[in-house]
C-alpha cells in the first residue's frame, strides 16, 4: 500500500511519451493539480531500428529532462507499468474466515500465476463487497527483472518512489473516483478504453467490478498502414497520420488506415460482448482515454459501431488546478492523464484498488538510499556540536579559576539581598491592618456620588444607540451637531428625549418623601417659567439647557398597574403596600420628544421579555433587572403617590407644560401690509378664519417648528374638520416622570449595622 502523503508525482513512461502529473490534497480537502507535464521520446521505442538498449537510453533521458525541468526532491513518486508486462487475475473464493484469508490468496497466487512464485512481485486486492456468497480478488504479479530494471531508472535520479501499479488499475482509479464509483450499481458498467502506441488496455467496471483485457494494436498499426499503402518511412507515415484532417490526401489516407479501424472495434466488441454475457450487465457507455485517440473520426466511428454514448474528457472533475497552471494546457492534456491521475490518487491513499508491486527490499533500500545524506549530514553536526561543547567547556573552567574575587562580591551582594528582603517581608506583614484604617476613614466618602450614579443609570434607559441601534446615526449625527444629516429623518421618526429638568434626592424614607414641585410655563406672559425651582439643576450635557437633547437616551411592555395617567397626578386612596419603607431616591423628570408615538417610547405594549424592544418606563419600572448589581429598584409603582407619569401636546396654550421647552419665535405665515407687521409683534395674529403669524416654539438645533399650530390653506386660511372645529398640527409631546428608587444596598448596610 502506499505511504499516506500529502503531494504525489505519478509518472507514466510509455512508448512515445512521458507523461507525469503532480496532485496534492489542498487547504480545503480537495484535489489540486499542481504540476504536470508530456515529454516526447526523441523517437517511438518501438519505431524500427530502435533496440532494447536504445530505448532504455530514451526513456532515461527523458526522465533526466523531467527531473530538470521539474521540482521532485522527496516527494512520493507513484509508477505505472504497462498491462503486457504484468499479470493480471480475478478470482473468486469460497467463504473464508478473515484470518486465513491471506493463506488461501497465497494458494491460488502459486496456482494462478505462470512463473516461479520467488522470480515476482506479487500482491492482492480484495474487492469491495457484493451481495454474492464468493469473495472476488484481483491478484497481480510482475517478473523481479522487469520491476528491477524499471526501478533502476529512478533510483538512479534519487526519486522516492513508494507505489508501482499496472496501467488498467491505474485507469481504473482514475475513473471510480473521478466520477464517484459509477452511480454505485454492478447492473451498469462503463468501459474505460485507453489506447497507445502499440497496445490497447480495455478495462470494463462498474461499482464493485473490474475486468480488464490488454492486446497489442494502438496508434502504431494505423502509422504503419500508411506506411504499407503509400510505401513512406515510418516518421513520414506518423506525420501524415497527425495531419490526415488537413491534408489534400486525407480521403486516401483515412482509405488506407479503414481495415485498422475495422480490427480496432472488433477486438473491442469480441471483449464487451464477451464480458457482458458472462456477467449480466448493460454498458453505460465507454469513456476513451490515451494518445491515439486524438486520430480524428476514431471516436465517431467507435460510437457508430459499438452502439453506445463514447466520451473522451477534456478536463478533470474532482481535481481543480493550482493558480499557476493554464487551464488550457491541461484541459488539452487531459486524455492522455488517465492514468497519471489514477496512480497519484492511488498515492495520495484515495483509491479503490490499493495493490503494491513495489517490491519490499528495494522499497526499503531507497529508503535508506534517501536517508543515508541525511545521516551523514546529522553525524556531522553531531561531532561538530561535540567538539563546540568541549572546547565550551574547557573555556569555563579557565574563566571559574579567574573570577574567585568576583564570586566573594556576589555573595555580599547575595546576603544584603536577603536582608533586606526579609525587613520587606516585615514591612508587607503591617500592610492588611494599614489597609483597614484606610477603608473605615473612605467609608465616609462611599455614597457622595451615589446620586450621580443613579443619573447616569436613568440617562441610560432613555433612547441611546444601545436601546435604539436603528438610530445610532441620527445620535452619532446630533452629537456631532450635523444639522443637515440629523434633518434627513423626519422629525416625528426620531427617538430622542430632551431632557429641560432632571432632579434626584436622596431621602431616608421613600413613604413619606414628596416629589420637588415642578416648573411649568407661564402661559400669561407667553414664556418662562412659574412655580416652585426644581432644586437641583444638572448642568450635564444636552439635559439642563432648554431643546439640547442628549443623543438619544430612549418596562417587560405590559400593564402599567397604577401609574399616573397623561395629564393626572397623584390623589386618591393609599393602598396597603407589602413594599417595605426604606431610603432612595426620589425623581422627577421633564423633558418632550419629536416621536409621533410617545407611548412607543414610554411603554409598549405586547413586548413580553423582550428587552429590545422595552420603553424608557418599562426600563425604569424594571431597572433591579437591568442593573441588578446597583441595588435599585422601583418603589409602590402601582401608586400615584409614588410613581406618575404625564404627557401632553407641546403647546403655548398648556399651562401644565413643563417650562424650557424650545424657543418662542414669530413665524409668518402670509405677507402682509407694512404697518400691520408693525403693529403684530407678538401672539397669533388672525382676521376671521385667517392666520397672518403665528407665535411658535422651535428646535433652538435646528430651527423646526416643534409646537401645536393651526392647519392652514395656502392662503392662510383656517382649516375645519367635519364637525366645524378648527384643525390643528400636532408636533412634539411633553412628558413629566415623578418616580421613587429603593435603595437596596442602603437597606443592607443598615441591617448589618443593626446586627
Amino acid at each position: 500500500m502506499a505511504s499516506k502523503a500529502q503531494a504525489v508525482w505519478a509518472i507514466d513512461l510509455g512508448s512515445a511519451t512521458l507523461k507525469a502529473l503532480k496532485l496534492q490534497v489542498g487547504d480545503d480537502g480537495n484535489l489540486e493539480v499542481v504540476d504536470f507535464d508530456i515529454i516526447e521520446h526523441s523517437k517511438i521505442l518501438s519505431g524500427e531500428g530502435v533496440t532494447e538498449e536504445e530505448a532504455s537510453t530514451l526513456m532515461a533521458e527523458s526522465l533526466k529532462k523531467f527531473t530538470d525541468t521539474h521540482e521532485v526532491g522527496n516527494t512520493d513518486v507513484s509508477l505505472g507499468v504497462a498491462g503486457q508486462a504484468s499479470f493480471v487475475r480475478f478470482i473468486k473464493l469460497p467463504p473464508v474466515e478473515a484470518k486465513t484469508l491471506p493463506k488461501v490468496v497465497q494458494f491460488e497466487a502459486v496456482q494462478q500465476i505462470p512463473f516461479d512464485i520467488n522470480e515476482v512481485e506479487w500482491d492482492y486486492q480484495l474487492m469491495p463487497e457484493t451481495d454474492e456468497p464468493e469473495t472476488s480478488v484481483g491478484i497481480f504479479a510482475i517478473k523481479n527483472e522487469i520491476i528491477v530494471s524499471i526501478l533502476k531508472k529512478y533510483a538512479e535520479l534519487n526519486m522516492n518512489v513508494t507505489c508501482v501499479q499496472t496501467s488498467p488499475m491505474a485507469l481504473y482509479n482514475y475513473a471510480h473516483y473521478e466520477f464517484n464509483g459509477f452511480g454505485g450499481s454492478d447492473r451498469k458498467a462503463t468501459v474505460l478504453l485507453d489506447i497507445g502506441t502499440n497496445n490497447t488496455h480495455l478495462v470494463i467496471c462498474s461499482a464493485n467490478r473490474v475486468w480488464q483485457r490488454s492486446f497489442q494494436m494502438g496508434g502504431n498499426d494505423f502509422t504503419e498502414a500508411i506506411e504499407d499503402t503509400f510505401n513512406v518511412s515510418f516518421e513520414k507515415a506518423e506525420k501524415l497520420k497527425k495531419n490526415a484532417p488537413v491534408s489534400k490526401h486525407s480521403r486516401q489516407l483515412f482509405q488506407a488506415m479503414k481495415p485498422v479501424f475495422a480490427r480496432l472495434g472488433e477486438e473491442i466488441q469480441r471483449s464487451i460482448s464477451y464480458y457482458s454475457g458472462s456477467n449480466n450487465v448493460e454498458y453505460a457507455g465507454m469513456i476513451c482515454m490515451g494518445g491515439g485517440m486524438k486520430l480524428q473520426g476514431l471516436t465517431r466511428y467507435l460510437q457508430q459501431s459499438l452502439g453506445m454514448s463514447v466520451i473522451r474528457p477534456d478536463t478533470f472533475r474532482r481535481a481543480k488546478p493550482a493558480a499557476d497552471i493554464s487551464l488550457p494546457k491541461l484541459n488539452e492534456a487531459v486524455p492522455d492523464l488517465g492514468v497519471v491521475y489514477g496512480l497519484a490518487v492511488q498515492g495520495l491513499d484515495l483509491s479503490t484498488i490499493q495493490s503494491n508491486l513495489l517490491p519490499r527490499r528495494m522499497a526499503r533500500s531507497m529508503a535508506w538510499q534517501q536517508k543515508s545524506k541525511f545521516i551523514t549530514i546529522a553525524a556531522s553536526i553531531l561531532l561538530v556540536a561535540t567538539l563546540l561543547c568541549l572546547g565550551r567547556a574547557l573555556k569555563d573552567k579557565a574563566a571559574y579559576a579567574m573570577n574567585e574575587d568576583i564570586r566573594r562580591e556576589i555573595k555580599t551582594v547575595q546576603n544584603q539581598a536577603n536582608e533586606a528582603s526579609s525587613k520587606l517581608s516585615e514591612a508587607q506583614s503591617m500592610q492588611d491592618e494599614y489597609s483597614r484604617l484606610i477603608e473605615e476613614q473612605l467609608k465616609v466618602f462611599e455614597d457622595r456620588t451615589a446620586i450621580l450614579r443613579v443619573m447616569d443609570i436613568i440617562v441610560a434607559c432613555m433612547p441611546n444607540p444601545q436601546n435604539n441601534p436603528e438610530q445610532a446615526q441620527l445620535y452619532e449625527s446630533f452629537e456631532q451637531g450635523d444639522v443637515a444629516a440629523v434633518t434627513e429623518i423626519p422629525r416625528d421618526q426620531r427617538k430622542q428625549f430632551f431632557v429641560t429638568s432632571f432632579d434626584v434626592r436622596y431621602a431616608q424614607s421613600l413613604a413619606s418623601a414628596s416629589f420637588a414641585e415642578t416648573q411649568v410655563r407661564d402661559v400669561s406672559t407667553g414664556g418662562g417659567a412659574g412655580g416652585m425651582g426644581m432644586g437641583m439643576d444638572m448642568g450635564m450635557p444636552g439635559m439642563g439647557m432648554p431643546g439640547m437633547g442628549m443623543p438619544g437616551m430612549g418596562m417587560p411592555g405590559g400593564d402599567m398597574g397604577g401609574f399616573g395617567m397623561p395629564g393626572y397626578e397623584g390623589g386618591g386612596v393609599e393602598d396597603e403596600f407589602d413594599q417595605d419603607d426604606g431610603p432612595g431616591f426620589v425623581v422627577v423628570i421633564e423633558g418632550y420628544t419629536p416621536y409621533e408615538n410617545i407611548a412607543e417610547l414610554m411603554d409598549p405594549l405586547g413586548v413580553g421579555d423582550d428587552k429590545s424592544k422595552w420603553g424608557f418606563i418599562t426600563r425604569l419600572v424594571n431597572i433591579d433587572q437591568l442593573y441588578e448589581e446597583t441595588g435599585l429598584e422601583i418603589f409602590r409603582k402601582e401608586s400615584v403617590s409614588h410613581f406618575s407619569y404625564e404627557t401632553g401636546v407641546v403647546d403655548l396654550e398648556d399651562k401644565n407644560m413643563p417650562a424650557g421647552i424650545g424657543e418662542k419665535k414669530v413665524v409668518t405665515r402670509v405677507e402682509t401690509a407694512e404697518d400691520e407687521k408693525s403693529s403684530r409683534r407678538t401672539g397669533t395674529h388672525k382676521s376671521r378664519n385667517q392666520v397672518f403669524a403665528e407665535e411658535v416654539l422651535v428646535d433652538p438645533m435646528t430651527g423646526e417648528e416643534i409646537s401645536k399650530t393651526y392647519d392652514l390653506g395656502p392662503n392662510g386660511e383656517i382649516r375645519f374638520d367635519n364637525n366645524g372645529e378648527e384643525k390643528f398640527i400636532v408636533r412634539d409631546h411633553w412628558f413629566r416622570i415623578k418616580a421613587k428608587f429603593l435603595w437596596n444596598d442602603a437597606l443592607n448596610e443598615g441591617s448589618e449595622e443593626e446586627d
